[in-house]
């Protein structure tokens, strides 16, 4: 058996899921700075290169390509390499796509590529760059999973692919996001520094001016953003869709995407979009239809007099139009160690594989030409000899012998002895030593140009710059990603958006809202077993609804958010907000809106019944009390849109609940007890709080509770709803008044007193 060792269990975990967390950042989610690849990219493309299907070759069905990856090099899931393969192909996810697909190969909608079977693939043009030279000792290769093949450790690239192309990926405790570039751009910043090493982050940026997308759209970062974003390695930048008006017969208008953000998927653009409409958020967006080809063109119907700019500033605001793309610059540095670069650093990086690999390539060259130099010298001296070389081949009788001899008689190796005796007889013609002789001197000329570049780092860095240049010849083209960091916003008021439409609010007293069009007979409404009506409200969809619930808190919600319903008793108002346990509403009022003024459909709601609350001004004071008898004033315009959470507008001690709000409008109030003791105060005897707390003391209860109050004047009467049911009317002339903090009159005697009705 093998010795058992001990290990601390928390040093052992420790060990093994860094050793875990580091195979797979460096195996698996990080790029390589060299040649902006994950292992698993580069193995696709490579197992292309190596199957001969270059971008002029005939493509291949995908599923070939994918066995060949699977078989030889990534023993991993299929579906995931032909992710990977699928996303090398889309023009909509690449700026320079690495991999030429043939059938669908998915869609900026989310729609799923078809099955490899049906596809086809090839290099691209540009991946040729990437792969050219890796058979000329460029780079090095390591056995694959069951070493039987080689595979490159990076590729050759001379395609500054990781900026171009960008990558993202998220590896344990690390991720990466690298947006796409210009080519041209990157190019030329790469030049620059070549000629300038010690060009700041800052200095770069003149060249490559942000990202720039396959999906085009607006970057609209600020250049001190981009700058931090680049020089940190790390930071968020703002994009946005382009959109234009489009001007149609009759004078009519409409709005035309052309662009969307990077990354959004436009299916469900277009459907939060329609959401919007739907929900008429922005008056006057009355349709959006999808009529893109090649090209996004997704158009918004416009009706009314609608000011295109700020619907858009609404959609920039609420979808995904606008949206930040992450900056996160982690990859493998040469050395195989993740780290966060600047830039500079990554194009830094990227001048020195080039200038590694060039040198690499040009010594491998050299070793060719001294070796095809070798031969032809051999050859050389062969032909001014050649009646002497060829008696003594024929004097041999073996090939040894005729070798030994040609050794001998012209200081010649095997190597070059080997050479003359495979030479065909066609070749000893006159024509054919003259090319000898030609071929002889090109590739003396040939090594002494790669031997005096390989002696000047100069020469070297002139090789990068000058197939940098081919590059930018090749496949340069103009940015897609418009620049525009002064864009103002458009301010716009959220009222704006929300249509002038008549709205009744009906609530039970168990708290069932209903958000109904109109209501013409409150008398028809039914309520579920053991519950009645609270209150009715008919207001604008502009004005807002207050809620004041038994635990001394307020809801104000905009009427406009509310959802209306379709059918039956209609939602819990609990549902639109975060009551507590047993918190009842005890009081629903509509208010109008900062600005707004009265609708005619208010006046006429409060004459279609007794039931409906009137719209309270702004200016008005409520008294707000509760069970112990203490209450106070309570200023309206202290109420404004509050959050689900709500605010607290008066203290409670004990069990005590808030059973009263009433507005103040007339001279005197009228409070009840549960035990049917009543009395007049006068409203200026109430202390006024703008804040929370739990105010005076109204009503001496003694043993019992305040169960309502109303605001009244002396020719008024009250109606008070009894235990058993019944409802009794008592007119206010008969009840005295008292200083606050009386205990009042007997105004029912031998029953107890539920509540106020009016």
């Amino acid at each position: 058996m093998p010795k058992e060792k001990e290990s601390d269990i928390t040093s052992e975990l420790e060990s093994r899921f860094l050793t875990y967390a580091l195979s797979t950042i460096v195996s698996r989610s990080l790029p390589d700075v060299r040649d902006g690849l994950k292992p698993i990219h580069r193995r696709i493309l490579y197992a292309i290169h190596a199957m001969g299907v270059s971008a002029d070759a005939k493509p291949v069905k995908s599923a070939k390509i994918i066995g060949e990856v699977l078989g030889k090099y990534h023993p991993h899931g299929d579906a995931s390499t032909y992710e990977s393969m699928v996303r090398m192909a889309q023009d909509f996810s690449m700026r320079y796509p690495l991999v030429d697909g043939k059938g669908n190969f998915g869609s900026m909608d989310g729609d799923a590529p078809a099955a490899y079977r049906y596809t086809e693939g090839r290099l691209t043009p540009i991946t040729s760059y990437m792969l050219g030279d890796i058979k000329k000792d460029t780079v090095d290769f390591r056995a694959n999973y069951d070493n039987t093949l080689k595979e490159p450790l990076v590729l050759p690239s001379q395609v500054p692919n990781l900026l171009i192309n960008g990558s993202s990926g998220i590896a344990v405790g690390m991720a990466c996001s690298f947006p796409s570039h210009n080519l041209t751009e990157t190019v030329s910043a790469l030049k620059a520094l070549i000629k300038d090493r010690e060009l700041t982050t800052t200095q770069l940026l003149k060249h490559i001016k942000g990202p720039d997308f396959p999906t085009e759209g607006i970057l609209l970062s600020s250049k001190s953003e981009i700058k931090q974003a680049y020089e940190t390695g790390q930071g968020a930048l703002k994009v946005r869709g382009e959109w234009s008006l489009e001007q149609l017969p009759r004078g009519k208008t409409q709005i035309v995407l052309t662009a969307i953000p990077y990354g959004i998927n436009k299916s469900r653009l277009i459907e939060k979009i329609a959401e919007i409409i739907i929900a008429k958020k922005v008056p006057g967006l009355v349709d959006v239809r999808d009529e893109s080809d090649h090209r996004v063109r997704v158009v918004l119907e416009l009706k009314g007099a609608i000011e295109a700019e700020k619907a858009m500033a609404y959609l920039f605001r609420h979808t995904d139009l606008e949206t930040n793309i992450q900056i996160n610059f982690n990859c493998l540095k040469p050395t195989g160690e993740p780290a966060r670069l600047s830039l500079k650093e990554i194009c830094l990086h990227f001048l020195d594989f080039r200038k590694e690999v060039v040198t690499r390539r040009l010594t491998y060259e050299l070793n060719l030409i001294e070796k095809r130099l070798h031969i032809l010298a051999a050859f050389a001296i062969i032909f001014k000899n050649l009646d002497k070389a060829l008696k003594l081949i024929r004097s041999s009788k073996s090939k040894k012998e005729a070798g030994d001899k040609l050794k001998k008689a012209f200081k010649l190796d095997d190597e070059q002895t080997d050479a003359i005796l495979e030479i065909p007889l066609y070749r000893l013609v006159s024509l054919e030593i003259e090319k000898i002789l030609k071929e002889q001197k090109e590739k003396q000329a040939e090594q002494k140009r790669i031997s005096g570049i390989l002696k000047s780092e100069k020469k070297i860095w002139n090789e990068v710059d000058t197939e940098l240049d081919e590059l930018t010849k090749k496949f340069g083209d103009k940015r897609k990603t418009k620049l525009k960091a002064n864009v103002e916003p458009v301010e716009f008021n959220a009222e704006d958006f929300i249509e002038h439409e008549d709205a009744v609010l009906v609530l039970s007293r168990n708290g069932w809202l209903r958000k109904l069009k109109s209501l013409p007979d409150p008398t028809t409404l039914k309520y579920k077993e053991n519950d009645s009506l609270l209150g009715i409200v008919q207001a604008n969809t502009r004005d807002l609804v207050v809620f004041f619930t038994s635990h001394g808190m307020v809801y104000v919600q905009k009427i406009f958010n509310l959802p209306y319903t379709r059918s039956g008793f209609g939602e819990p108002v609990q549902s639109l907000f975060k009551f507590g346990d047993g918190e009842r509403v005890i009081r629903m009022f509509p208010l109008l809106a900062e600005g707004e003024t009265p609708g005619d459909s208010a006046e006429k709601g409060q004459q279609q019944s007794l039931f409906i609350d009137s719209m309270v001004e702004p200016d008005v004071e409520l008294l707000l009390a509760g069970t112990g008898g203490y209450g106070f004033r309570f200023p309206m315009n202290n109420l404004a849109e509050t959050t689900r959470a709500g605010k607290r507008v008066m203290s409670l001690k004990g069990d005590d609940k808030m059973v009263a709000v009433v507005p103040i409008v007339n001279r005197h109030l009228f409070l009840i007890t549960e035990a049917g003791k009543g009395m007049l105060i006068d409203p200026e005897s109430v202390a006024q709080l703008s804040g929370t707390g739990r105010g005076v003391k109204l009503i001496n209860v003694g043993e019992s509770h305040l169960v309502g109050a109303t605001s009244v004047g002396q020719k008024d009467k009250v109606t008070l709803l009894l235990a058993g049911g019944k409802e009794n009317e008592y007119k206010v002339s008969g009840i005295p008044v008292y200083n606050r903090g009386s205990q009042g009159v007997s105004v029912v005697k031998r029953n107890k007193v539920v509540r106020v009705l009016g």
